[in-house]
Order: C-alpha cells, then sequence, then structure tokens
C-alpha cells in the first residue's frame, strides 16, 4: 500500500541544492522519538515509521518492541526546525490506513506523544477558513437557478476530510466528493444572492500547508481559467482566513455579450499580401480570383479548407480602399472575449494552426466597431525582428489589454477631457484623497471610453475599477 499524502508537503532537491542541503544538515538535526500502541494490530513481525524525512521508506527507521506491544525509537532529521513533515507507522510492510499523520520539527530531542496504530493523533491546528464564489455569471446564463432545492454550489478539496470516512475535525467528508455545501444566505453581510460562501475548518499548520480546492455547480466541478482548468491553490496562513471572491470558473458577468450586438470585423490586406505559406493575395478588381474570410470561437470553428467556410463568414472590399468588412450579430451571453482569425479561400493560412486575433466587444450595443485589423502574417511572422508568438501572453499573436490607458487631457469649455480603453463592467471612479475618503462610482460610464469632467478647484483623482 502506498502513503496517501493529503497535502503537498514533499521536498524535492536537485542538482548543487543536494550539497547545499548536506551543508545545513549537519548543523540543523533533531532527534525525534516515535512511539505506537500496536495492540489494535495484533502481534506484528516488525514496526517502522515511514514519512517525509526518509522518502516514506517502508525499512528505513525499525522501531523496536520495548514493552508489552508498545514499539518505539529515535530518528534522526536533518530537516529545518520548523519545517512539517507528514508520516505513517507501517507493520509488516503494510501503511496505516488513515491520512497521513503531520507534526512540526522541533531542535535539539523531540518526544512525540505516544499514538494508537491507525488512530488520528498528535496536535495539529485546525484553521477556520471561509470560501466565496460569485455565481452571476452561470445564472444569467440559465445554469443555475438561484433557490432550486435540486441545485447545488459546494466546495471540494483535499481539506475536506480523511480518505477513510471516519471523523476528521468535525468533517465526515471524503475528500473531492460531492464537497461542502455552500449558502447564498443574506445574513452572511453580501448584498448579491448571487455570492455562496461557506466557513468550514481546514487542518494544517499556517504557512506550511496548502490546500487544493475547487467550486462545484450542480455536482460538476469548475475548470477555472486562471489555473488552466486545474485546482485553485490556497495558503493556509491564520485561524480565521477569509479566501478571496471569485468567480466560478473565472468568469464574470461582465465577461458576456448583454443583449444580442452587432460586430463589424475589418481587415486591410492590400495587393501582394502574404499567408504564411508563400501565397499572394491579389484584390479581385484587379484580376484576382480569391475570397477572403474570417472565422472564430463563436461560430464553432467551421472546419478550415478550400471553399469549406460558410460564404456568410465571406468579407467584402470597401470601395476601392483595400479593407474589407463583414459585420455577425453575437449572441447574448457569448464572451466579450472574441477569438479569430482570417483565412484567404477558407484556409488555415494568416498565421499558423492556433494562432489568433483576441479583441474585446467594449459596449454595451447595440453595434460595436472593432478596430482595423492586419493580415498578422506580415507583421509577426518569424524572423522579421517582431515577436511570436507574443512573449508572456499566449500563443496568440494580436491580443487587447483588458482595459487601461487612463488619461486625462488640458482643460477646455469649463471642462476637461479623459479617456481611457473601457469595456463593459469597468467603470470610472473618483476619490478626492488619495488616503482617505470614498471612492465614487460613476455608473454612467461602464462599456464607456470618455467623459468630460467639470473643471473645478477641487482636487480629484480618478482609476479605473471593475465591478463585481
Amino acid at each position: 500500500m502506498k502513503p496517501i499524502i493529503s497535502h503537498g508537503f514533499s521536498r524535492h532537491w536537485h542538482g548543487v541544492g543536494i550539497v547545499f542541503v548536506a551543508a545545513v544538515a549537519a548543523h540543523a538535526q533533531t532527534q525525534v522519538a516515535f512511539q505506537v500502541d500496536m495492540t489494535s494490530y495484533g502481534t506484528p513481525a516488525s514496526v517502522a515509521i515511514a514519512g517525509t524525512f526518509n522518502g516514506w521508506s517502508t525499512n528505513a527507521n525499525p522501531l523496536v518492541n520495548v514493552t508489552g506491544n508498545i514499539w518505539s525509537n529515535t530518528v534522526i532529521i536533518a530537516d529545518p526546525p520548523g519545517a512539517v513533515e507528514q508520516c505513517k507507522f507501517v507493520a509488516d510492510g503494510n501503511y496505516e490506513s488513515i491520512p497521513n499523520r503531520q507534526f512540526k520539527l522541533g531542535t535539539g530531542t523531540q518526544v512525540l506523544p505516544r499514538a494508537t496504530w491507525n488512530v488520528i493523533s498528535w496536535s495539529i491546528p485546525t484553521n477556520q477558513v471561509t470560501f466565496q464564489v460569485n455565481m452571476a455569471a452561470q445564472v444569467f446564463l440559465g445554469a443555475f437557478t438561484n433557490g432550486d432545492h435540486n441545485g447545488s454550489i459546494t466546495v471540494a478539496g483535499d481539506f475536506e476530510g480523511p480518505w477513510d470516512g471516519t471523523s476528521l475535525g468535525g468533517l465526515t467528508a471524503s475528500q473531492w466528493d460531492s464537497g461542502l455545501v455552500l449558502t447564498n444566505n443574506p445574513l452572511t453581510g453580501y448584498t448579491s444572492s448571487n455570492i455562496y460562501s461557506g466557513t468550514f475548518p481546514v487542518v494544517g499548520f499556517p504557512g506550511s500547508t496548502t490546500i487544493q480546492f475547487k467550486f462545484s455547480m450542480n455536482g460538476s466541478l469548475e475548470n477555472p481559467v486562471s489555473t488552466g482548468g486545474a485546482n485553485r491553490p490556497a495558503a493556509i496562513t491564520n485561524a480565521n482566513q477569509i479566501l478571496p471572491l471569485v468567480y466560478y470558473n473565472d468568469l464574470s458577468i461582465f465577461d458576456l455579450v448583454q443583449s444580442p450586438i452587432a460586430v463589424t470585423f475589418s481587415l486591410y490586406m492590400p495587393d501582394g499580401t502574404l499567408d504564411d505559406g508563400g501565397y499572394e493575395w491579389i484584390n479581385p478588381q484587379n484580376g484576382g480570383s480569391d475570397q477572403l474570410y474570417v472565422s472564430g470561437a463563436w461560430l464553432g470553428w467551421p472546419t478550415w479548407g478550400l471553399n469549406l467556410l460558410p460564404s456568410t463568414q465571406e468579407l467584402f472590399e470597401v470601395g476601392d480602399t483595400d479593407v474589407y468588412t463583414n459585420s455577425f450579430v453575437i449572441p447574448r451571453g457569448a464572451s466579450i472575449y472574441m477569438t479569430y482569425k482570417y483565412s484567404i479561400d477558407g484556409f488555415d493560412d494568416e498565421n499558423g494552426s492556433g494562432t489568433n486575433h483576441i479583441r474585446e466587444i467594449r459596449s454595451h450595443g447595440p453595434a460595436y466597431v472593432f478596430p482595423q485589423d492586419v493580415w498578422s502574417w506580415t507583421v509577426l511572422q518569424p524572423g522579421n525582428g517582431n515577436p511570436y508568438p507574443n512573449p508572456g501572453i499566449t500563443p496568440t499573436n494580436i491580443v487587447e489589454p483588458d482595459f487601461g490607458n487612463l488619461a486625462i487631457g488640458a482643460p477646455s469649455g469649463g471642462n476637461f477631457p479623459i479617456t481611457w480603453l473601457g469595456r463593459p463592467g469597468v467603470v470610472l471612479q473618483n476619490n478626492s484623497s488619495l488616503t482617505g475618503g470614498f471612492w465614487n462610482t460613476n455608473n454612467g460610464t461602464d462599456a464607456a471610453m470618455s467623459t468630460n469632467w467639470p473643471n473645478s478647484s477641487l482636487t480629484q483623482f480618478f482609476r479605473l475599477m471593475k465591478k463585481q
């Protein structure tokens, strides 16, 4: 049986780090006395202690039958004082079936209380941790209904309870099962019934324990964008800890189209533009025989190939400008983050597979025009001095910033202009002080890009804030 490790405390050292650890170990050794009552097991032929300090070896640190059925021995541990160790007793080569025992390493000589085989013991702090999640986007999409007795919002993780289902810290659930129930009870102080929360005991050492968790809707675990679908981590820091409010799946209601909106795409495509395979575009008005298309995630990425894209996705030139456009109605509930790319004759040839444009719909509608695009291979192809793909962003080549660029112009006509890159859910706030006072939210600036602020003798500070 392999040890069950519910918290990732194991340390791994590579390369020169081994030399460093060896040098430190000579000055930081603790003698730890282990003792266990094996009566409930029976009469074992051998007993040992295995843990993070000996690589979970079943025979590196054997214990001795000192009296009756009490087994004991002292183990020298070279980890630094304060390290959190995990371990289990091993009888006849078999690990205990309880969760890993934990203790914090002291200095000099450390005698741990006598343990009983397969019974949780030793004092481990129990921290009260509050989890909270905003479900507004899921309610808006119709995926969840507040007050539905058949629905549930829970939090599941490796902190929930022991694997064998016995009681630990007041919990009886197994880890990563259906989870612990959260509530949107308005008595918690939240103003929105879309916010679900719950406070639960988490067993672990502050500063040394990192838990893994996810929220669950109607029994299905989320896939957070911020973790690439992986678990959410949280470091245990104190006994009364409130984790930050997050969106389920990291999806805010302000990231969704509130009502159908017509979005216009435009592409500058002069004669001689090359695709990623060296094929040359020639304007049909100048003798060319090809068509331009746009395709994207909001369309489900139709199949690429010669003449395979629907004719409804074709772009048409505006006059004789080399600018090609088309408009599409984006439905309610779609993401405001538009991932797309352009195509000659239906091929995925603008800049390689997986390399896209990403822009945001920055208006509530009924229409919005994207800034003019260029065929990205002409400006971001490998080897032409531009980054490909953009380092530190994504595997995409043109990505708009979310919001920002706040700027104030010179006064004119009793006002001074304020401009910024806006989007739905982002508002302008003002305050007369940076060290106190109250930040006033100007709700009329939601999804706006500018405003004229009255010029007065009062000092004002401004910032952009995304609404919860």
